[in-house]
């Protein structure tokens, strides 16, 4: 028998994860329906491309995760997933329609948090998670060019720090704010914040660290922010890169287990047979953490929504197990390129209690991160190769020691006590 034949797939997302899913369900020739719920008016498409090609305008045509549409496949685009009935197994939409379902993954991943000062409903103050967030940005970036006002961005996250990347190489002046006491403070260690500040700082971009954003003022348009400094800075447009807010609503309303996201195993199932989740929306255990997370990547997305249709064809309609929240992920990993530099992090540095310096040249870095003795991640700055083996040895099973490193041909350095 064809692999799920007579069975149905609803997918709840339009993002990363859920296009994944949807992707790997045709390599592995899955047979049933597939309905895809999203509340956006594109199929799945890639988000790298927001806050750097599609956003300079280098790329026009979004790239769609899994191109095209198979005679099985319903895509039901501007629609919304109002509630789920898990035990009648329906999706009840907000045109008052209701889908039926064997297994429903639930892709919804977050809402970016908005600024939450007076003036923040002004124009071109935005977020940045859609293809319709990237073009209203990239036009406000020509109006900073026109009008020769700096692009203000708020919060020094990867997302905020990729902006101020575009706007400087289009020639906007850019001022970043933020409020803590690095760049990217929940991933990176100190060095590579540093590292990282230095980068944009020889790029022109003004960077206040410590510094937040108090209210805004304009007429119709943003025209001047005011900082928790003290200060007033004219500006054209602004940006906010200050985190995502899970969407677990649906999640919660349907009795799924949540803490910080959706809990999910490493086959993304969560805690109601036949409910499954997977992308930013989740908290899992990883390899290199000391306690459950959620990993906001787009490797995350990608592997864990290939993981769930794995377990949908293999498992659901298979022997039917039940779901166990026990085994772990692989080391989450991620990258961002900045005026043409390669920066890579896998698994939690963040969580080291020693470092290891193995590269340290100007315009090339390769530090690893221990705790216990043991490597919990790496960060590379223009070292891809020598990083994509060692995520290829933390993908492989537990955080390896350093000796066992150097048995398997790493060339490891004398270590240094952070």
């Amino acid at each position: 028998m064809t692999a799920g034949a007579g069975k149905r797939v609803v997918i709840v997302g339009g993002g990363q994860a859920a296009g994944a899913v949807q992707r790997k369900l045709r390599q592995l020739g899955f047979a049933g329906q597939v309905v895809l719920i999203s509340d956006e008016a594109h199929a799945p498409y890639e988000r790298p491309p927001l806050s750097k090609e599609y956003l300079c305008g280098s790329e026009s045509t979004l790239r769609a995760i899994a191109p095209g549409r198979q005679a099985n496949e319903q895509i039901r685009l501007d629609c919304s997933a109002v509630r789920i009935d898990a035990q009648a197994r329906t999706v009840l939409c907000g045109d008052g329609t209701s889908v039926c379902f064997d297994a429903l993954v639930l892709a919804t991943g977050g809402q970016p948090r908005r600024l939450d000062v007076p003036g923040s409903n002004l124009g071109r103050v935005h977020t940045l998670r859609t293809a319709s967030d990237s073009a209203a940005l990239r036009l406000s970036l020509a109006a900073c060019a026109k009008a020769g006002r700096p692009l203000l961005v708020v919060g020094g996250s990867w997302i905020g720090l990729e902006v101020a990347a575009a706007a400087r190489e289009a020639g906007v002046a850019v001022v970043m704010a933020e409020a803590g006491e690095r760049l990217c403070a929940r991933t990176l260690p100190e060095a590579g914040a540093r590292w990282l500040q230095a980068l944009h700082e020889s790029r022109g971009v003004a960077i206040r660290l410590r510094t937040s954003l108090t209210g805004l003022e304009g007429i119709g348009d943003v025209a001047a922010a005011h900082l928790s400094d003290g200060s007033r800075l004219a500006v054209g447009a602004v940006v906010a890169g200050i985190g995502i807010a899970p969407e677990t609503a649906l999640a919660r309303q349907c009795g799924v287990l949540v803490r910080s996201g959706v809990v999910v195993d490493a086959h993304g199932r969560t805690n109601r047979p036949g409910i499954y989740a997977a992308g930013d929306v989740t908290e899992q255990i990883t390899r290199c953490h000391d306690g459950p997370v959620r990993v906001e990547t787009w490797d995350n997305a990608n592997r864990q929504g290939e993981a769930v249709a794995t377990d949908i064809v293999a498992r659901l309609f298979g022997d039917g197990g039940e779901a166990s929240l026990s085994a772990d992920a692989p080391a989450p990993w991620f990258w961002s390129d900045q005026y043409g530099v390669n920066l890579q992090v896998v698994g939690a540095p963040n969580q080291g209690d020693a470092h290891l310096a193995c590269i340290d040249q100007p315009d090339k870095q390769l530090s690893l991160h221990l705790r216990g003795g043991r490597v919990v991640g790496a960060v590379a700055i223009n070292s891809a190769r020598e990083l994509r083996r060692l995520r290829k040895r933390l993908d492989a099973g537990a955080p390896p020691t350093l000796a066992e490193l150097v048995e398997e041909g790493f060339d490891i350095p004398q270590p240094a006590t952070a």
